[in-house]
């Protein structure tokens, strides 16, 4: 089942993003459709949230900066919920110079309730955004005495090195520090490799036959209550398992309550993808897909490969049957 109380997440505000980070779980980049979470459904997102025991939220995306009526609507809406607000993440694509145009837009957000802001600055990001940004960002919140905090922090002496008015790619940068910092910087993330990052899996791990994937057990990420993610479409996103989703109202509702398969109308029906896995695993999952013509091809570097391979193939051969696999245009994305 999913979990019937939840700890800590965040919202997704959008998920257009000046990035396309390697790491990202979640495919955001400057192609992803436009769009941000309006009033009416951030309301009823953390309504929804709050009731299933959640204290309070960050605000992540994409890049929540791209659209800063959108992002003080956002911050306001949380803290009227009830909800703490617990820090606002950016890249700091969105600063120029450190100038009268950056600093208003701080103030505003902080005004808004937005007193805490974690800056993007990694081997990831420095691929899209100048380092120069990240670094007038951190000044500006030091010289304000705003709350901040640096993800990740251990890489800004080695990332001060480069040329921060340009962007540097992963063979320039393994050039320039003799070794591979892209690689140990996805070692040393502690995430889950899904999304955009399953690129990353699939360069340093060992392809193995779907059998070796294939247990009965639920997926573990689908139970856990910490560190999930609600989207701009009011769907909720469990820890790591992107790509699908159920609507934050159906949250409580059982899954499996009436056992597989499901009549027309039932939650299972609803949401096949995520019923079968809570309950089955993969190994269900790869049954139920067998039976629609899915077959395995070349190998796979983990279970998340695996399953998003089925998940892919189930979208794109059956679309409109599983609508717990959205967005749909993450499944168009180049991993």
């Amino acid at each position: 089942m999913l979990p019937t109380r939840l700890s800590s997440g965040g919202i997704i505000a959008n998920y257009r993003c000046p990035a396309a980070c390697g790491h990202c779980l979640y495919g955001c980049g400057p192609n992803a459709a436009p769009g941000y979470i309006t009033v009416e459904t951030a309301e009823h997102v953390c309504a929804g949230l709050k009731k299933l025991g959640c204290p309070g939220l960050h605000i992540g995306g994409g890049e929540p900066f791209l659209n800063i009526d959108g992002l003080i609507d956002l911050i306001k809406t949380i803290i009227r919920s009830g909800l703490d607000l617990e820090y606002i993440e950016t890249n700091a694509a969105w600063v120029t110079e450190g100038g009268v145009r950056d600093r208003d837009i701080l103030r505003r957000v902080m005004d808004a309730g937005g007193d805490t802001i974690m800056v993007s600055a990694d081997p990831f990001h420095v691929g899209f955004i100048p380092f120069r940004k990240p670094v007038i960002l951190i000044k500006i919140l030091r010289e304000t005495g705003a709350r901040h905090f640096i993800w990740q922090e251990r890489y800004l002496k080695e990332l001060t090195h480069l040329d921060p008015d340009r962007t540097h790619t992963p063979d320039e940068l393994e050039q320039f520090f003799g070794y591979d910092i892209v690689g140990r910087c996805a070692g040393e993330y502690g995430m889950n490799f899904n999304g955009r990052a399953l690129n990353l899996i699939r360069r340093y791990g060992e392809r193995k036959g779907h059998d070796a994937f294939l247990t009965p057990e639920p997926c573990g990420n689908l139970s856990r209550g910490g560190h999930f993610h609600a989207d701009l479409f009011g769907r909720y996103v469990a820890p790591g398992c992107t790509g699908m989703g159920v609507m934050v109202e159906d949250m409580a509702s059982p899954l499996f309550q009436r056992g597989w398969p499901a009549g027309p109308g039932d939650f299972n029906a609803k949401y096949p993808v995520m019923a079968i896995l809570t309950e089955q695993g993969l190994a269900g999952l790869y049954d139920y897909a067998a039976d629609k013509g899915f077959a395995p091809d070349g190998g796979y570097v983990s279970k998340c490969d695996l399953c998003f391979s089925i998940r892919k193939y189930l979208i794109k051969t059956y679309p409109g049957d599983h609508p717990d696999l959205a967005p749909a245009e993450y499944y168009n994305m180049d991993f």
